[in-house]
């Protein structure tokens, strides 16, 4: 199975990624930063020239029916780049050193984000799968489904499924990407019961993303 297959069956199926198919979502939860009130977020309205980068080589044409074009930019202060689409629009980011993320909200109703990790890239698989599960418990979250080994065109990674049941019952698709230099998570919260009717979208997102 090639890399990108995986990570659509990953993506499409809850089975694959540990689990039965999950009730709707209600609200987003577990910020991987684990507290909001020691990061900086940025004031979106004043600008996003530090939050996003354009990378014309990540250009999309709108190639499919009921899609969109995608543009490319790179974020996370050059540490990762993607193409995405165009009417994504940016709900909150910070650039704070070892804490910088992105959050971005799609009119089909889900959010995507991307968080960089603290781990150190040469740590050991097992060490940082363990203080990422550590975060989720801390966060008063639960993995019903864990450490699904996924692939984008570039880098290796690990898929889960996390639950909250406060303050309202939600469910995540998080997924932990590495590549030479660091370690960053994204996270997929949508209303939906699965990934079915947004799969194709985010397929083409995460197929071409590149933690560098």
């Amino acid at each position: 199975m090639r890399k990108v297959d995986h990570l659509l069956v990953c993506l499409l199926t809850a089975s694959a990624c540990g689990g039965a198919p999950p009730p709707p979502v209600r609200t987003t939860v577990f910020d991987p930063t684990a507290a909001a009130a020691s990061v900086s977020p940025i004031d979106v309205g004043a600008g996003t020239a530090q939050l996003e980068v354009s990378y014309p080589p990540f250009d999309r044409p709108d190639t499919s029916p009921g899609g969109s074009s995608r543009t490319g930019v790179t974020v996370l202060r050059g540490g990762v780049r993607f193409s995405r689409p165009v009417h994504w629009m940016i709900r909150d980011a910070s650039v704070d050193p070892g804490r910088a993320y992105i959050t971005y909200v799609s009119p089909r109703a889900y959010s995507f984000a991307i968080y960089e990790r603290s781990d150190a890239p040469t740590d050991p698989w097992r060490d940082v799968l363990e203080r990422y599960e550590g975060d989720i418990a801390a966060a008063g979250a639960k993995a019903t489904g864990q450490r699904v080994p996924v692939a984008t065109g570039t880098n290796q990674g690990r898929a889960y499924t996390v639950e909250r049941a406060a303050p309202a019952f939600s469910r995540s698709r998080e997924y932990l990407l590495r590549s030479e230099h660091r370690i960053v998570l994204v996270q997929i919260v949508t209303q939906d019961p699965d990934l079915s009717r947004i799969g194709p979208e985010l397929l083409e997102v995460l197929g071409g993303l590149e933690v560098l």
